[in-house]
């Protein structure tokens, strides 16, 4: 400029001015060195991940169009177009992709990977499930908590908590194991080692007993509750509160009867516990058979009271009920329960059935695992109660 020029001492030449321009240049450059090495660095990591292994998958669904025309509805499958049943393990994942519906698009047309889909089988077996406890239906709330009930249309406790049962030619024997819920040990036993055709039979007074029966009947057990009767010895053999007695009035056996039904749920009948005295009195005890029949019970009779009227005055009232044709003494018995299982076998062959009642200790389990084992040789099945009983009789 003229001014610069001006103030230019003599003899020098005027300062040339810093190029703007060769500024812009150098800071165009820089930026393009800086892009150029975020873009190869970024492409680095990305082929470094996939030769590491690391997998990448795109998945895509894809919605199929509805047919043109009329509007498209949606129908139940027929038993031909109904998804295949879990009968046993599926092979790989890729079954599982086919079976789903659902298409699975991968990078570069990869397949499914190897892995193996394992299936844990329930603790029943397919088929013999049984409704969950207490079941709407068949249960009335009061104080007491829940009761059994014959619901609409004749829904019974004795049908709906019934183990299913695979109808069958072959002589059947019902293994009743009685005393369950009173020692954590036996009873873990009798839950879990024994097959569950063999019914328990819940005395009212273990702890966690709502906990236990779940537990029993998730495990495919058929479940009794053990009703506390007035021996003849009563009170020097003392069954436990809440006994019915053979003086007590109806209403008061009845009450009793209902704190003892509420204890859990579940149960297709009630069984005896003692109870001489009550079973040969034919006044004290048909009010409480009367109770059973309409709430939709049935009844076992231990065969205990050589003269129990259980088996009469049940046919009067309606109630199924049968009556055990061995019973094992918890204090022990004059015969073996080896040799009581043989006779059971004998009366199934000649009858068509048999039930024995058992005490759950360990060492009468331990032998029971053993003689079910063998039992398919001899061609006798053990059968839940519920298959066994005879339908009731007016």
């Amino acid at each position: 400029m003229a001014f610069d020029s001006l103030a230019t001492p003599l003899g020098l030449e005027p300062k040339k001015p810093k190029s703007a321009k060769r500024f812009s240049k150098r800071r165009v450059l820089l930026f393009v060195i800086y892009l150029t090495a975020i873009v190869i660095l970024t492409f680095a990591a990305i082929k470094s991940t996939r030769q590491s292994g690391t997998p990448v998958a795109m998945a895509k669904i894809e919605r199929m169009d509805a047919p043109r025309g009329d509007t498209a509805r949606i129908e139940r499958p027929t038993d031909e177009q109904q998804p295949r049943q879990d009968t046993g393990p599926r092979s790989s994942a890729a079954d599982v992709e086919q079976e789903s519906g659902v298409k699975v698009i991968r990078q570069n047309g990869g397949q499914a990977p190897g892995a193996t889909v394992i299936r844990v089988p329930d603790s029943a077996r397919e088929g013999e499930r049984m409704a969950p406890a207490p079941d709407p239906r068949v249960v009335e709330r009061v104080a007491l908590g829940f009761l059994p009930k014959t619901g609409e249309g004749g829904i019974t406790p004795r049908r709906i908590y019934a183990r299913p049962f695979a109808n069958t030619d072959k002589p059947r024997i019902a293994v009743v194991l009685t005393g369950v819920g009173v020692s954590a040990r036996s009873t873990t036993d009798a839950i879990s080692r024994l097959p569950g055709d063999f019914t328990l039979a819940f005395a009212p007074y273990g702890r966690d007993l709502e906990a236990q029966v779940m537990r029993a009947r998730r495990d495919g057990h058929e479940v009794l509750l053990q009703v506390p009767m007035e021996p003849f010895d009563f009170p020097d053999s003392d069954p436990g509160p809440h006994t019915l007695r053979a003086g007590s009035s109806a209403k008061e056996n009845v009450e009793r009867l209902h704190w003892l039904m509420s204890r859990f749920s579940g149960y297709v009948g009630i069984m005896n516990y003692m109870g001489g005295k009550l079973l040969s009195n034919p006044t004290a005890l048909q009010p409480v058979l009367d109770e059973m029949a309409r709430r939709g019970l049935l009844f076992l009779d231990d065969g205990s009271t050589p003269r129990s009227n259980v088996l009469e005055l049940a046919g009067r009232t309606g109630l199924p009920a049968i009556r055990a044709d061995r019973i094992v003494e918890a204090a022990g018995s004059a015969k073996p329960l080896r040799t009581l299982l043989a006779e059971a076998e004998e009366i199934a062959l000649r009858n068509g059935r048999a039930v024995i009642t058992v005490p759950a200790l360990s060492a009468n389990i331990e032998m029971l695992v053993n003689w079910e084992s063998e039992l398919g040789s001899r061609n006798i099945v053990v059968a839940p109660l519920s298959a066994v009983v005879p339908a009731a009789r007016r």
